[in-house]
């Protein structure tokens, strides 16, 4: 939330970054700056800006780092938490909050009262139920937005590749943008689910990669082939970004027995050569969830593999 967004200088403006204090005056961490340590590059953001009636959601962002932390800010020295953003889209009608709050305010009512009741799975949300109406959480700067609670905000349901999404406002673009950002947090899910299946280290034998920065939840068959596959776990392997392009460019593929199979013809330049082929006849690594033998057929039959 930015209740002052055209205060902001040239480099912390909206969709430029996000940054909050690490602490307030007496010291104190506050739950909502702390969010900032969460984020991850590739994560979406919402941007909900203005005062009280005023207030609308005026587009969306994409993480381009993970959060920094500075001792200098736009007002001079202080503890600041910081990241930076990448990708700013406006929406050219902003969702206003009190008509978004007006039309889904028995659900959004219940979804509160859910969350205050959810013990340790509780979520950072920006919003209250008070004085008899909903109103923003005073402090709420960056808050969490499950895919339930997009929904009930913009109307959109999440569903990797596939768009039945209906949505508040589509007498303009911004009916189209939130239906592209849904398919968006779609991917985003499917290639979590992925990393976390082969706990987040690249499958591809003696391959170490294990930083989040550089690996890739790859599907295995094209969503255009196999669209009952898309987004499903079992139809995705976490590779580092060398591997993932090797992989997509059909140089190597797997056997049903998790053995590495490299392709003569597209494995052909000596340094890609000598990337891949020490581990053929190698098993990868297999993540609790194994690979769809449907996926790994199309994926043989889309790069000219013959393997039974």
């Amino acid at each position: 939330m930015s209740r002052n967004p055209d205060q902001r200088p040239d480099g912390w403006a909206v969709g430029q970054c996000l940054w909050s204090p690490q602490r307030n005056q007496l010291g104190r961490t506050w739950a909502f700056w702390e969010t900032m340590r969460d984020v991850q590059p590739g994560d979406l953001v919402f941007h909900l800006c203005g005062h009280s009636g005023n207030a609308a959601f005026a587009g969306f962002s994409t993480v381009a780092s993970s959060c920094s932390f500075l001792d200098n800010g736009p007002n001079g020295p202080e503890k600041l938490y910081r990241v930076e953003l990448s990708e700013f889209e406006l929406l050219s009608s902003p969702l206003s909050l009190t008509e978004t709050f007006a039309a889904r305010n028995s659900e959004l009512r219940a979804y509160f009262r859910s969350n205050r009741n959810a013990g340790a799975a509780k979520e950072r949300i920006f919003y209250v139920e008070q004085a008899g109406r909903l109103q923003c959480l005073n402090g709420a700067y960056l808050s969490y937005v499950s895919d339930s609670l997009l929904h009930l905000l913009f109307g959109i349901e999440i569903e990797v590749g596939v768009d039945r999404s209906t949505v508040i406002a589509d007498s303009t673009n911004t009916g189209t943008v939130l239906r592209s950002v849904a398919a968006r947090i779609g991917q985003q899910n499917f290639a979590r689910n992925v990393k976390q299946n082969y706990g987040f280290r690249c499958c591809f034998p003696g391959c170490g990669a294990d930083n989040v920065r550089f690996l890739i939840g790859s599907h295995i068959a094209r969503w255009a082939d196999t669209s009952h596959l898309r987004g499903e776990t079992n139809n995705g392997v976490c590779l580092c970004v060398l591997h993932d392009r090797a992989f997509e460019i059909g140089a190597f593929t797997f056997d049903c027995n998790g053995r590495i199979v490299t392709h003569p013809e597209k494995c052909n330049g000596t340094w890609l050569r000598d990337l891949l082929e020490p581990a053929v006849g190698h098993f990868m690594r297999i993540g609790k969830i194994p690979p769809s033998p449907e996926a790994l057929a199309h994926h043989w039959a889309a790069h000219g593999f013959s393997i039974s």
